[in-house]
């Protein structure tokens, strides 16, 4: 019986790491984004960061970009 709970405490022990070691990309992605949306100066094309400047007209470009709306 001690065998047993040994194996089991054994067991359990090498894989809390495994569990613990998990990463949630998409919080630090939605995180990522919201920092970008309140930056005047960021364009943002179907919800991804494209590019950023403080030159207006670039960034009308940005955003009329064939190229950066079709991705």
């Amino acid at each position: 019986m001690k065998k047993l709970i040994m194996a089991l405490a054994l067991a359990a022990a090498t894989a809390a790491p495994a569990f613990a070691a998990t990463h949630h990309k998409k919080a630090d992605d939605a995180r990522g984004a919201y920092a970008a949306a309140t930056d005047p100066n960021v364009v943002i094309v179907d919800g991804k960061v494209v590019g950023a400047d403080p030159d207006a007209n670039v960034r009308l470009n940005l955003r009329r970009d064939p190229e950066l709306q079709a991705n």
